[in-house]
């Protein structure tokens, strides 16, 4: 008998398994690309990997899971590009660390996206041992990343903390309407001239070029604070 090509066979291999996982994650990152967290289901995302919905339970119990799963996979990529960034080019300044950082996190606006997701949904939704878990996973690479910088071990600590504050309240901001120009009573013309940086994309462009700056002050900064004795 010949299955049902949106229901294949289940998964026996652990390569197998895996390139389930895989499949189920990128359909799930495809779909929130076109739609919103809240409007997107686990129903949608079984039939764009080409599965029943049974079998995607099997691999994740809520869709919170799933995405978390999903910021896990990218932390994991952006951490493997600095590291070998690290190794290759070996910062020496403080600024140099942020600009090492920040060239590993250039193609990452989903990750940027999904840890958005993460202080704002999921780590309230996701099962307490789940994100402790997690939690636990992440802290044992950030060792690795921490050992290639050329900064004591709390200044290190510290300065990636302030790089995951700024790149989610940068993305956050990214996804805002113009306040501005929405406060603003007259209409701005279409084209043209400086009413050109009103337009959403140029608004991205020079966020991105505040945001590089802004990381590197703090990098900077966090060296030429005292510390307490």
């Amino acid at each position: 008998m010949t299955s049902h090509p949106s229901r294949p066979l289940r998964a026996r291999s652990l390569s197998e398994k895996r390139q389930r996982r895989a499949d189920i994650l990128r359909a799930a990152e495809d779909l929130w690309a076109a739609t919103s967290y809240a409007d997107l289901s686990m129903n949608q995302v079984a039939s764009a990997a080409r599965l029943a919905k049974g079998t995607l339970y099997l691999y994740f119990d809520t869709k919170e899971e799933l995405f978390l799963a999903l910021v896990d996979a990218h932390l994991d990529a952006w951490i493997d590009r600095a590291a070998a960034l690290l190794e290759e080019r070996r910062p020496r300044t403080p600024a140099q660390v942020a600009d090492v950082l920040l060239e590993a996190g250039q193609e990452a606006t989903a990750l940027r996206r999904l840890l958005v997701l993460f202080g704002t949904v999921l780590e309230r939704r996701v099962r307490p041992q789940l994100l402790q878990e997690f939690r636990q996973r992440l802290g044992r690479r950030l060792e690795g990343l921490l050992a290639l910088m050329p900064l004591e071990r709390e200044l290190a600590q510290r300065a990636l903390s302030h790089l995951y504050a700024l790149s989610v309240g940068w993305q956050h901001l990214s996804e805002q309407p113009d306040i501005w120009a929405a406060a603003s009573a007259v209409p701005l013309p279409a084209t043209g001239g400086q009413d050109a940086l009103d337009r959403p994309q140029d608004r991205l462009g020079l966020n991105a070029e505040e945001y590089r700056l802004a990381v590197r002050a703090v990098f900077e900064r966090l060296t030429r604070v005292p510390q307490p004795v």
